[in-house]
């Protein structure tokens, strides 16, 4: 039996993913070792300081946006980590009729400054396909 060239992750909520019109053939999101490897090789910390908070990132994402490098399938989710730091996820999502990819992925991760976000936020509008209302209640 071969092992598996990934770990899972967490899964992500089918509902949200149908309002903005992605039609997923599976909730399930996995890291690969590559990506993971990518991930703590440039940012240990990072990767070891979220790996708690991952589920709850992809779950319940309070900013979801289309990859401004306009990669097929690819989405960024955002979440306040707190007052100052955001998480930002590059997800690859599997859809339907793309065949190479059969399970959610984590492209990459990193922490982002209000600064950075706000940024984000001004320049990335027409990218923005959900945001959560309540997100500091």
């Amino acid at each position: 039996m071969q092992e598996k060239e990934y770990i899972e992750i967490g899964k992500l909520n089918t509902e949200l993913f149908e309002k903005i019109g992605e039609h997923l053939i599976t909730n399930e999101v996995i890291f690969t070792y590559e990506r993971m490897n990518h991930v703590k090789t440039k940012r240990v910390q990072l990767f070891n300081e979220v790996k708690g908070i991952l589920p709850d990132v992809l779950y319940n994402p309070d900013y979801i946006y289309k990859d401004w490098n306009n990669r097929n399938n690819t989405l960024v989710l955002i979440k306040s980590i707190d007052e100052k730091l955001n998480l930002n996820v590059v997800l690859k999502i599997a859809i339907l009729n793309d065949d190479k990819h059969t399970k959610n992925s984590i492209i990459t991760m990193i922490k982002i400054g209000n600064k950075t976000f706000n940024k984000i936020k001004r320049n990335k509008k027409a990218n923005l396909l959900f945001e959560k209302l309540d997100i500091y209640e």
